[in-house]
Formats: C-alpha cells, structure tokens, sequence
C-alpha cells in the first residue's frame, strides 16, 4: 500500500557543480522510485521545470533546501522528500525512513519531515543538519554533484538516465 504522506524531489539547485541542470538528468528515474512508495509526489524548484509533473513552487529567493523544506512542512504537516541527484536510493531505503519517521544519517535531504521539527530549523545557518534529530543509516545515498559522479553509477541506472561513459 502506498503512503499518504506526499513526497518532494528537491530540483531546485543551482547545479553549479555539475555546470549544467541535473534535475534534467534524474527527474523521470527520483519520479519512478517515488511513485511506488508515494500517492502523492511533486517537485519542488523555483519554477516549473516538468510540464506533465506536480509542481511545488518555492518562494524564497535563496538557494538553500531549508526554506523550501520550511514551505512544504508549513503548508503539508507531515512529508517525506528526497533530492533528486541521489539516484542509488532504493525503494527499501525509503520505506524504512517512512517507517522510522527518520532522515538519512548521510543525507538528511532523504527522509521524513513534519510540523514539530519546524522549531529546530534555523534559516541563519541554512543548514538542514538536525532538523528530524531520528537518524538512520542507508547504504545509498550518493549524492551526484559532478560530472565525473555519475561513473559511479551502475549501468542499469546510467542507461535508464540515458547517461552514456564519456
């Protein structure tokens, strides 16, 4: 059975690393993975990147997953979200932090949110670090920043990105 908690793939960075938009790379493989947990699944950027996708729209101006993750608990009370450049995340890794009502120890991007963590944020530092205090380790959360990351990823996924081996 799918949650009804609604999930949110973060694809609202800047990819400066990356020197290009990786959203455009993993949105279909994060909206695939999510769509078996999830009823309910948008992402999140500062305008409407996917024109046959669910859309959340964040306001603020900065570039920091912290007021869009302040937006998205203040207006859904509880949610679950995940960046979208970390793509070895499995469907087990997800359920279990949806279970544990945790983040990802490694990546607190990846996990579960709600209302009564909104007093443990703190836009000054920008940092998401400590917000759900429940933390649990996953083997896969690679967070592909670069270019030369996604060697990293096995073929099967590197083919369902259409990622060809420079």
């Amino acid at each position: 059975m799918k949650s009804n908690i609604p999930c949110f793939i973060l694809a609202g960075g800047k990819s400066s690393r990356f020197k290009s938009d990786k959203a455009k790379l993993f949105y279909k493989h994060q909206y695939s993975l999510c769509k078996k947990v999830f009823k309910n699944i948008y992402f999140v950027a500062k305008k409407k990147k996917f024109k046959k996708y669910p859309f959340f729209i964040e306001k603020s101006k900065t570039y920091a997953p912290v007021f869009a993750l302040e937006e998205i608990i203040k207006k859904h009370k509880k949610v679950f979200v995940i960046n979208i450049d970390t793509p070895l995340v499995t469907e087990k890794e997800i359920k279990k932090l949806l279970l544990k009502k945790a983040v990802a120890k490694e990546n607190p991007l990846i996990g579960y949110y709600d209302y009564t963590m909104l007093k443990n944020i703190n836009k000054n530092s920008l940092k998401i670090y400590g917000i759900n205090k429940r933390e649990l380790s996953i083997k896969n959360h690679l967070n592909i920043n670069k270019k030369e990351d996604l060697n990293l990823l096995p073929n099967k996924i590197r083919k369902r990105i259409k990622f060809r081996k420079s």
